[in-house]
């Protein structure tokens, strides 16, 4: 992987602070080289994973939060408290891991 193709790549794991869907999108479709198309399905894996934990978070805390309703039993409340706290923990490996990515990346340019 050449110098610009290991940059693109890089920034594909980067992007998980600033438009984290349309970055590797776009460099998977725009650069030709297989390395770097490589690490841009694996950037754009990485990005989509913890918000489809967020979204099945959300839709399947509401029946927890209807029995709350039902029963005054603070057990469904406590069901959601730990799950979003594990969401919020994968949120924060998958941003780890996409830094510890990217910057493996780029130490493999060679000079």
């Amino acid at each position: 992987m050449n110098r610009d193709q290991s940059i693109i790549a890089s920034i594909c794991y980067f992007s998980v602070f600033f438009m984290p869907f349309i970055v590797p999108i776009v460099a998977y479709f725009v650069v030709d080289q297989k390395e770097t198309k490589r690490h841009s399905l694996r950037a754009l894996w990485s990005h989509v994973l913890p918000v489809a934990a967020c979204v099945l978070l959300v839709f399947g805390s509401i029946p927890f939060l209807l029995a709350t309703h039902v029963s005054d039993s603070l057990i469904p409340v406590i069901t959601v408290l730990i799950l979003s706290f594990l969401v919020a923990i994968g949120f924060l490996i998958s941003v780890i891991w996409n830094i510890i990515q990217g910057i493996k990346v780029l130490q493999s340019i060679k000079s």
